[in-house]
Formats: C-alpha cells, sequence, structure tokens
C-alpha cells in the first residue's frame, strides 16, 4: 500500500513537473528578451559612447555629456556610466558625478572589472569633501498635516529631512506646501565646490478664503422682485450703519498694510543678492501674508462705504415733502441667467 502511494506521487510530479519547468522558463526568456535592449538601440548606444569619448577629447564637454547621457538610456554599461561620471565632473556638477561614480563602483564589483572599481573609488574618495550640501529642516511646529516638501519639483521624503543633501552648485528652489496653507518658498543659490546652506521651513500660514458676492438663483428666466418695505428714516440708519462698518474695515485694512511694510522694511537687512537666510524668509512670508490681508479688507471696507452713502442717499430724497406722511421703498433683488440684479424702488 505504500508502495503504491509513493509510486502514484512520482507519477504526479514527472506529470506535472516538465510543463511546470517548461512554462517558468519561457517566462523568463520572456522577461529577459522585454529587458534587453534591441540591436539597433546598442549599435546607436555604441556610436554615441564613441562620439562623446572624442568630444571630451576636444573639450567640448556640454556636448559630449549629452551623447553620453543617452548612450546609457539606450543601453547602460559600466564604461558608459565611469565615462559619463568623469564628463560630469569636467562639467562642474560634482554631486551628480559623485552619484555615477557609486553607481559605476558597483557595476564594475558585479563585472570583476578591478580596474574600473579602483578609477571610480579613487574619483568618490576625491570628489566627497568638495561637494556642496542642502539641508532642509523641518521643526516640529512646521509639521502640519499634508506636508510635502519638494526640491527643484522633486519631493523630498521624511527620511531626508534635516539630511545634508550632496546638490551641484547654482539655484535651487525648496518648496513647501500643505492643503489650506499658504506655500513657503525659498531660493537658494550654492557654489560649485565645499558649499553648505540650510532652509529651515517656516509655520505655514492659514489661506485667508477669498471674499465671495452673494449668489441669489432663480428657475425663471425673468427676474422675480422680491421687496422689502422700509422708510427713509431706516433707508438713512442703514446707510450710516453700512458705512461705518466700512470705515472700521478701510482701518483696519491700514494697519495691516503698515505692518506688512514694517515686515518687508525689516527683512532687508537679511536679505541678500543670492536669497535671504532663515530670518529674511520668514518676515517676508508674513509681508505677503499681512498685504493680501490688507487688500481684501480695504476692498470691503470702500464697498460698504459705497453701499452706506447710496443707501443714504435715497433715504434723505425720499424724506423731501410729498403731501405723504410715511414714505416706502422697496429692495428689488432678481436674478436670471446667471446674474444678480438689484435695485431700489418706491414711492418718493
Amino acid at each position: 500500500m505504500e508502495n503504491a502511494s509513493m509510486n502514484k506521487a512520482r507519477w504526479l510530479r514527472r506529470l506535472l513537473g516538465g510543463p511546470f519547468l517548461v512554462a517558468a522558463g519561457l517566462l523568463c526568456a520572456a522577461a529577459t528578451v522585454h529587458a534587453e535592449p534591441s540591436p539597433d538601440d546598442k549599435a546607436l548606444a555604441t556610436m554615441l559612447f564613441q562620439e562623446g569619448r572624442a568630444l571630451m577629447l576636444e573639450g567640448r564637454t556640454g556636448e559630449a555629456c549629452q551623447k553620453l547621457e543617452e548612450s546609457e538610456r539606450l543601453h547602460a554599461a559600466g564604461g558608459t556610466i565611469l565615462n559619463l561620471a568623469l564628463c560630469h565632473e569636467q562639467e562642474g556638477r560634482l554631486a551628480r558625478s559623485w552619484g555615477e561614480f557609486n553607481e559605476a563602483l558597483s557595476v564594475a564589483r558585479r563585472d570583476g572589472r578591478r580596474d574600473r572599481e579602483v578609477e571610480a573609488a579613487n574619483h568618490i574618495r576625491d570628489l566627497e569633501p568638495r561637494l556642496s550640501r542642502l539641508t532642509i529642516v523641518v521643526p516640529p511646529a512646521a509639521e502640519v498635516p499634508g506636508l510635502t516638501i519638494e526640491r527643484d519639483g522633486h519631493e523630498i521624503g521624511r527620511g531626508a529631512w534635516s539630511t545634508p543633501i550632496p546638490v551641484d552648485g547654482g539655484e535651487h528652489v525648496v518648496r513647501a506646501t500643505a492643503t489650506g496653507r499658504e506655500p513657503f518658498v525659498a531660493v537658494i543659490v550654492l557654489g560649485k565646490e565645499s558649499d553648505a546652506r540650510t532652509v529651515e521651513i517656516t509655520v505655514l500660514a492659514a489661506t485667508v478664503p477669498p471674499v465671495r458676492p452673494l449668489a441669489i438663483s432663480a428657475p425663471a428666466a425673468v427676474a422675480t422682485p422680491q421687496t422689502a418695505v422700509f422708510t427713509p428714516a431706516r433707508l438713512r440708519l442703514a446707510g450710516i450703519a453700512t458705512a461705518g462698518v466700512g470705515v472700521v474695515l478701510l482701518g483696519t485694512a491700514g494697519y495691516a498694510l503698515a505692518k506688512a511694510l514694517s515686515a518687508k522694511d525689516a527683512s532687508n537687512s537679511d536679505c541678500f543678492v543670492d536669497g535671504c537666510n532663515d530670518t529674511g524668509l520668514q518676515r517676508r512670508n508674513e509681508a505677503v501674508s499681512r498685504g493680501n490681508l490688507a487688500t481684501i479688507l480695504g476692498v470691503s471696507g470702500a464697498m460698504l462705504v459705497g453701499a452706506g452713502a447710496a443707501l443714504f442717499y435715497v433715504g434723505r430724497r425720499s424724506s423731501a415733502p410729498r403731501g405723504e406722511a410715511r414714505l416706502t421703498a422697496r429692495l428689488m433683488l432678481g436674478a436670471a441667467g446667471g446674474s444678480v440684479a438689484t435695485g431700489i424702488a418706491g414711492d418718493f
């Protein structure tokens, strides 16, 4: 009985094992074919590599790097990435060159090319003290929900915060965003070699909601008036109250504008041609937020003062003697086709 069971198991393995192994081999072969560049790509990559090397010898570094980059894209090879790293080093893009030399080192070890391994390791050792580095610091108070940090359009994950990141010399833009918050933007210029800068993300200010006009919708194509009865005295009183609120808003807007200008002037001592330090950036952001608030308050205040003056004028005009002890006015509101119509009518 036991021998029969063992024979049956061996028969099943022979029956199923063969097709499964063939299928697995076909899948691996398909994956290899898919990853392998075509003969045309290999030929073009070889030609571009040779042209890039020749351009490097002629001192035409920018053109040489473009040729080598395309050759590496078409057909990644240890010799290509090593020469591309050398080209970028000559071009002054030290951080990129350092990263490519590290990649070339790994490929050389995999391929058993001791000569390339030694050359890449020597360049890595020489480049490390020359690298410029940028550190992005995010204090705990600035870690609002949904915070995203970007450098030159590429997101910087939380694991890279407060870490000196090797970067090429030149201008770099650091941006922090979060839903419902004003963005933080800092422009930093680093030297090509051995420079170090730090950007501290400030607490993102809450977005000021825009002032939107009252929208009244009506299903009918023709405006349907709605009336409200006001006496001349009430119209004048409403005008005075409305204008008073407008004056208060204008005064508040002036104060906010003064604070914005003060913050702007205070940041001048901390800002330079190539950017601002942490204190200067914080003051500049504060000036922008206060300036936006001053604009909103100023527009709202001016509108209320105008509306109050109109109400007062209508109330005063309608109070003239017309032979009636009590005069009435109607406030007309209507909407049609996505537009709003207002007006005042009555017996004056």
